[in-house]
């Protein structure tokens, strides 16, 4: 334990967060790069098909990832790197196990919040009986890893996962108001959802956030994309402002945590886009499997839910998903940069490095 009191509780979870951030990073390019592109075309031959499926698969990967590259984060070694990965594989919830039918089935990315606890429990874990289990590491690490932090992450699941059910249960609540303040709340709500360990795609999905409601839950989404990637693009390279873009804001959860004010923009830039999403003229629709997604999957639903000519609805769509967010994206920004003095350009720096 001696190893793991060099770092101070503010360091430890900032190593933490910082690797879980980038493997949902690693993980969800694919599918939201070039995921839409795929999913058009898979309908078109097994060939298209099966490379929707493997873009799509990229993001199961989550909880192995943040395993390993928050062990990496400590200088562990590869036993200890794979022993933590297992950990937060086993405790994430993203494998359900049928006692019925004697099968696994991977059902998502799991609860990332329970990820995040699993994985900084079993990096103490292994801190703390490196001591003692020494050259017997490739035995013991593993069952540890597996075994014990594991089975204490399946258990502390449940208990977890009401976090996302109390939040989703807000959301269906929310979603019987009337178009100006419905609209309005879920463009905030959804874009700082997006921001935090929460899934808004889960949410959406498994609590029926469709037609309006979806419509302006995907438009406050992209609202949030588009403020980060314009905040970041003053700090950081433009490699990472299109992956801001197109969704990776996940990728800021360690500077969201150090710096929660960040939060305020996002928050104010969904609920302007939200706002604007619940004028009748303007209105988009999205069904519960898309309106937890941004830019650019959710465009692509919406747009199937337009009734008018070609051109209109190609104007329409962009309209909302980018001329919008990119507005309210600066006024957002700028007023809590100049006018409440909250934000501070070097917050939103992100080290690929660390």
């Amino acid at each position: 334990m001696t190893e793991l009191k060099q770092y101070s509780p503010g360091t430890f979870w900032n190593k933490v967060m910082s690797a879980v951030a980038m493997a949902i990073v690693v993980s969800v390019t694919p599918s939201a790069i070039i995921g839409p592109v795929f999913q058009a075309l898979a309908d078109h031959g097994a060939f298209w098909a099966s490379l929707n499926m493997i873009t799509n698969l990229a993001m199961y990967a989550v909880p192995v990832l943040c395993g390993a590259l928050a062990a990496g984060q400590f200088g562990f070694n590869m036993i200890e790197k794979t022993s933590v990965a297992l950990a937060t594989l086993i405790g994430s919830g993203a494998v359900a196990y049928s006692a019925k039918d004697q099968t696994y089935t991977l059902i998502g990315m799991g609860d990332l919040i329970n990820t995040i606890l699993v994985t900084a429990l079993a990096i103490v874990v292994i801190f703390a009986v490196r001591q003692y289990v020494g050259s017997w590491s490739i035995i013991w690490d593993p069952i540890i890893g597996a075994c014990v932090v594991g089975g204490i992450g399946t258990w502390t699941y449940p208990y977890v996962h009401l976090i996302s059910t109390t939040v989703g249960t807000f959301l269906n609540q929310v979603t019987k108001l009337e178009p100006l303040l419905m609209c309005t709340i879920l463009g905030l709500a959804f874009a700082v959802i997006i921001a935090t360990p929460l899934s808004t795609v889960g949410l959406a999905y498994a609590f029926s956030i469709a037609g309006i409601a979806g419509g302006a839950a995907s438009v406050g989404i992209t609202a949030c994309f588009f403020t980060v990637a314009y905040a970041v693009s003053k700090v950081n390279g433009k490699g990472l402002v299109v992956a801001m873009a197109f969704g990776s804001v996940k990728m800021m959860l360690a500077n969201f945590l150090r710096h929660p004010q960040m939060l305020i923009p996002i928050a104010l830039s969904g609920a302007l886009a939200g706002l604007v999403d619940s004028l009748p003229f303007a209105r988009m629709e999205n069904g519960a499997a898309y309106a937890g997604f941004g830019f650019p999957v959710a465009p692509i639903n919406a747009y199937t839910h337009l009734h008018g000519s070609v051109g209109a609805n190609l104007l329409t769509v962009g309209l909302m998903y980018l001329v919008l967010p990119t507005v309210v994206a600066l006024l957002s920004y700028h007023f809590c940069k100049n006018v409440l003095h909250i934000v501070d350009e070097n917050h939103w720096y992100v080290d690929l490095n660390a």
